[in-house]
């Protein structure tokens, strides 16, 4: 058997050189080290962390004259990079000698992304402009958007050779962060390469530099409060302006939406640049909704915060303007007007906002492919491909309790709902307590505990890859501890998620939430004109934006108007109805942190290990089996709420304290309405609905796992229901 020298890289630098056996990995030319099998890259190097990325010095006469990262190529067979459109040797893995022969790539050898049929030259412009160019890029729905951000990416990755590491991407939303990051794995052809694109929401971003850069920086207090710390960070600190001063290019999406000290951000990130670093910023100012709220009507009286976009445009950043302009989403005659003509309207100025507004109304309801009555008339049961979209947050709960009551299955999409951790993740790993996880191990979980199961989403090998991409410290190992800090996180990553709570059905939610994506069909359930205190440009925007998420067909009807909800300082939604003395409220139930791992695991709620057991098995056939369910609460628990189905009164888990302080807060506002005594919560919730199934998951050194049953103590990981209910409650009286 033959032997190679071989050199050893981690973190972009040699840290070993060996002489090992030649063997053969998925058929390539591939070496053991430290008892793993690695795929070896240029001939006779490794990389220990998946990146065949080298940190280079580069030497001119003598001098060290440049040091830089770049992708590990080959040059008569042996280890090379490139450097000025030109592909050098490497010499003792790291150095490279621009006095020494050279290959000089020329413009016909260079490999660019696939070319899609049908680019148009206004987005061509975009994707082939120069990877030091500072675009701000004016983009209609349906304009091609994400597919031109991603080929502008695969640009400079392919033909420009930018490493993929130094290209920071903003995206708006979680899901939209998985959605690219897909996008551009396809059009490289290389899910490694995607991936170390530095793809996230700008308050991901923050995050990164805020726990990079500061030793004292801990998850608490609000997004607003971090992004504060950030900028003052970027402003002052010496080591983060060398940090993002090694940023090739950024590209920012939906900048129409980076508002206030978001702005604030981005504009002092671009400002920390190099001068050499390009820039392209993608907006479109018809579809501008978060100047003052998010699904919340928008009022007049409130200062709207400047945008992003007009930042750029008032500053000395070096900005030249383009346009897309062909839509590609859409076939239908109405849609295209729509989202062209109706475009050029809702940009407009007008001194009559309110008149803009009705305007846009009669002009949708010209364009549309008919209309619908109320969700509880709507045929939804056999739908997939449909939103039905409202303005407020509280007519989308109301519309979700009365399909659920019907037994119509559907998703939800809106703001305060938990993220939903994939059930594969729990069913799998809930009793593994050992620090690390090796393949071996887990494929055998997979087989005992989510093979053939509900849970089972993807493949062992999907999961795997998955599990080592964010947790592993070889290609057969995951170290558990980073897995739950990483999963622990109030934002995980996108891929362990969903981007909906249900599993199946139409899509239930707000205009707001549905923000960027889109649906064969959708239900515009319009609301109704906004009174004096609103915003009507604002309100313009939000239905225009809603009407666009349609690729075939719009259809419109009337939302909720007048059910207009209160929001507790937690942001669960109420509404009164007190009436003859009775003190009633309709009560949102299942918001993010109603649930937690406490609910299933405590000590202080199950007897033993074998009553959360049970849960958890329970709770694994109701992962696409929704059921009814029910609450009392527990007087020996300080009176936590107990979820039991309303069928056989099986225990599900249990709701958290939060339910009951919010609820005591609503009783207040009850009893302030109807007079009289004091008022509690009630002894049972019902009319809740289990509509899936979810992993939590504690992050390491988490109080809260000392108060779990083994083995879930030392796993910080468990099942829980995913549980909502838009319920009427009685408040009764009681003695103090």
């Amino acid at each position: 058997m033959s032997e190679v020298e071989v050199i050893v890289y981690r973190g972009g630098a040699v840290v070993d050189r060996v002489s090992r056996p030649l063997r053969k990995l998925d058929g390539k030319p591939a070496v053991t080290y430290r008892k793993q099998l690695h795929t070896l890259v240029g001939g006779n190097s490794i990389f220990l962390d998946g990146l065949s990325e080298v940190e280079v010095v580069v030497h001119q006469g003598g001098a060290v004259v440049d040091r830089v990262s770049r992708p590990l190529r080959e040059l008569d067979g042996k280890p090379a990079v490139t450097y000025q459109r030109r592909l050098h040797a490497l010499v003792e893995g790291n150095s490279i000698f621009l006095e020494a022969p050279a290959e000089t790539i020329g413009a016909q050898e260079e490999v660019g992304p696939p070319r899609k049929k049908g680019w148009d030259p206004l987005q061509e412009e975009v994707i082939e402009a120069s990877p030091e160019a500072r675009l701000l890029v004016d983009a209609g729905p349906g304009t091609g958007k994400t597919a031109v951000a991603c080929a502008r990416v695969a640009q400079l990755i392919e033909r420009h050779d930018i490493q993929p590491t130094r290209i920071w991407l903003v995206s708006f939303t979680r899901t939209a962060v998985r959605e690219v990051r897909n996008r551009i794995a396809t059009v490289l052809g290389d899910q490694e390469a995607a991936y170390a694109v530095r793809i996230a929401t700008l308050d991901s971003h923050a995050w990164a530099i805020h726990s990079g850069f500061d030793e004292t920086a801990k998850i608490a207090g609000s997004h607003e409060q971090n992004i504060d710390e950030v900028l003052q960070l970027i402003r002052e600190d010496d080591q983060v302006a060398d940090y993002l001063d090694r940023v090739e290019h950024l590209i920012v999406d939906e900048a129409q939406d980076v508002v206030g000290i978001r702005a604030d951000l981005v504009t002092a990130l671009i400002s920390k640049l190099s001068r050499s670093c390009g820039v392209t910023v993608f907006a479109d100012e018809a579809q501008a909704i978060y100047g003052f709220a998010n699904d919340t009507e928008a009022r007049a009286c409130k200062v709207r915060q400047s945008a992003l976009t007009e930042r750029l445009r008032k500053g000395d950043y070096g900005f030249s303007e383009k346009s897309l302009r062909e839509v590609f989403r859409t076939d239908s005659p109405s849609l295209l007007s729509l989202f062209t003509t109706t475009r050029a309207k809702v940009l407009a100025p007008s001194e009559n906002a309110v008149g803009k507004l009705e305007e846009l109304r009669q002009e949708l309801e010209g364009l549309a492919d008919g209309t619908v009555p109320r969700i509880e008339e709507q045929e939804l049961e056999k739908e997939e491909d449909l939103f039905v979209l409202f303005r407020r947050r509280a007519e989308a709960l109301l519309a979700s309790s009365f399909l659920s009551s019907k037994g119509v299955r559907h998703r939800l999409r809106m703001s305060g709902l938990p993220v939903c951790i994939l059930p594969w993740v729990g069913a799998c790993l809930g009793e593994h307590t050992a620090p690390v996880l090796t393949r071996t191990e887990f494929l055998v979980l997979w087989k005992e505990r989510v093979a053939g199961t509900r849970c089972e989403a993807l493949s062992d090998d999907e999961a795997w890859a998955l599990l080592v991409r964010h947790a592993g410290s070889t290609e057969t190992v995951v170290q558990m501890r980073r897995l739950r800090a990483v999963l622990g996180r109030t934002q995980p990553p996108a891929d362990f998620c969903t981007s909906e709570l249900g599993t199946r059905g139409p899509i239930v939610g707000t205009i707001h939430a549905s923000k960027g994506r889109e649906a064969g069909t959708v239900h515009l359930m319009m609301p109704a004109m906004p009174g004096d205190d609103m915003d009507c440009d604002e309100e313009t925007r939000v239905v225009f934006v809603g009407a666009t998420r349609a690729k075939a067909k719009l259809k419109v009807g009337q939302g909720y108007n007048h059910h207009f909800a209160t929001s507790l300082e937690s942001g669960r939604a109420y509404v009164l109805h007190c009436k003859q003395g009775k003190a009633k409220a309709q009560v949102e139930i299942g918001r993010d942190g109603d649930v937690s791992v406490e609910g299933a695991a405590a000590t202080s709620l199950y007897a033993n290990a074998a009553e959360v057991r049970a849960v958890q098995e329970r709770l694994l056939q109701k992962v696409d089996a929704p059921s009814t369910a029910w609450a009392r609460h527990n007087p020996d628990a300080h009176f936590t709420y107990m979820l039991r189905t309303v069928d056989g009164a099986e225990l599900l888990g249990a709701l958290t304290e939060r339910v009951n302080s919010d609820l005591f807060k609503v009783a207040a506002a009850a009893r302030a309405k109807v007079k009289g005594g004091n008022r509690r919560p009630p002894d049972e919730l019902w009319h809740l609905h289990v509509v899936g199934v979810r992993t939590a998951v504690l992050a390491p050194d988490s109080p809260e796992a000392e108060r779990l049953h083994a083995p879930w103590s030392a796993s910080g990981i468990v099942l829980v229901p995913i549980v909502l209910g838009y319920t009427t409650l009685t408040f009764p009286y009681y003695q103090r």
